[in-house]
């Protein structure tokens, strides 16, 4: 009888084993297909800023997340490829309380525009989206500033 209880236990102890073993395969082979997935785009972070690229069809689109102050400026630029043919800004404070500007700046320097809330043809609504066609290739450079902010301002800026 004391047998038949010790197998019995072994076999327990066995079966959780499998099971526990099991879970953790699975929980591996999870790991193994989304890794792959988050490590195609990058995660970068600063000081006030937390950079996220993520993948699409026909590129990457790059998602920044800052905060602004009254009179800050903050720098950006990306590199557009030979032969793009839409390049897309994004800039979101999400409100219409705050005033924020976006100057654009062409590869070669000169300023491409400044732009406010209202500029993008739609009512206020604290948010700047513009797309430029056929844009020149080399390094385009964005500076936003802080027009009409109080305390801190959270925003987001993206391209693609």
């Amino acid at each position: 009888m004391g047998q038949n209880i010790y197998a019995e236990c072994l076999r327990s102890l066995y079966q959780w084993i499998l099971m526990k073993f099991n879970r953790l395969i699975g929980l591996l082979a999870i790991f193994a297909l989304i890794i792959p997935m988050v490590s195609a785009g990058s995660v970068e972070s600063g000081n006030n800023v937390t950079t996220l690229d993520l993948p699409q069809a026909n590129g990457f689109i790059t998602r920044e997340y800052y905060t602004i102050t009254q009179g800050e400026t903050d720098s950006y630029s990306c590199n557009v490829p030979v032969g793009t043919s839409t390049l897309q800004f994004d800039l979101d404070w999400f409100t219409p309380d705050y005033s924020l500007r976006l100057n654009i700046y062409r590869p070669d320097g000169s300023l491409y525009g400044s732009y406010h809330d209202d500029d993008d043809g739609r009512e206020p609504d604290g948010r700047i989206y513009l797309k430029i066609s056929n844009p020149a290739s080399g390094l385009w450079k964005f500076k936003v500033y802080g027009e009409r902010v109080t305390g801190t301002q959270l925003y987001a800026f993206s391209y693609f």
